[in-house]
């Protein structure tokens, strides 16, 4: 890179502000993200939960009218931020937004 710079005329031997090296530009990045991070961690309201869907699904084996039949249950985890404490969690038969909202509700109601 500094010698593309170099044969275009930007970089000389007397001017070398416009060098470009890798791990000054890492050491930015990590600075501009602790920051950034810093400041949200500031900014965020710690009585907020968040909601995880780890994509974990539970086959069930179950025997109906003399024929297997597989039942799959996907898991919500219920987890408060920041600090990550859990809550606890909700599995659901089918992924519709409708129903995985009505469980969550339900698991709030009834805590």
């Amino acid at each position: 890179m500094s010698a593309a710079l170099q044969d275009v005329g930007i970089i000389s031997e007397s001017n070398v502000l416009n060098v470009v090296d890798r791990n000054e530009i890492r050491r930015g990045r990590t600075k501009a993200r602790t920051t950034l991070l810093s400041q949200v961690i500031k900014d965020y309201d710690h009585d907020k939960f968040g909601l995880y869907f780890d994509g974990r699904k539970d086959r069930t084996l179950s025997m109906e009218d003399n024929r297997r039949k597989v039942i799959i249950e996907e898991h919500i985890s219920l987890v408060k931020e920041p600090g990550s404490d859990f809550i606890g969690h909700v599995t659901v038969n089918f992924g519709r937004a409708q129903i995985i909202g009505n469980n969550i509700y339900s698991f709030f109601v009834k805590r």
